[in-house]
């Protein structure tokens, strides 16, 4: 999501904040497109957004003998919104 606010601040700048004029080139336009550009990324990765858990399993032993097992297991979860 870094990158699309990263472009929608760069768009921000280059259409409100610069005031200067490039022959063929209009920086107000390339300033709202680099903003929607943003938008479409941080809306992409906003959407397949991956959640990461750990989950830490004892097992016990009826055997005083036995020493306890931990499986720690890390799943990651892809989820849509």
């Amino acid at each position: 999501m870094g990158p699309g606010i990263f472009l929608i601040v760069l768009g921000a700048l280059l259409r409100f904040a610069v005031e200067d004029n490039v022959p063929h080139f209009n920086l107000g336009a390339a300033g709202v497109i680099l903003m929607l550009a943003g938008l479409a990324v941080a809306i992409h990765g906003w959407a397949t957004e991956q959640r990461e858990r750990t989950v830490v399993r004892r097992d016990r032993s009826s055997d005083p003998g036995d020493p306890t097992r931990i499986v720690e297991e890390t799943t990651r979860d892809r989820w849509t919104r």
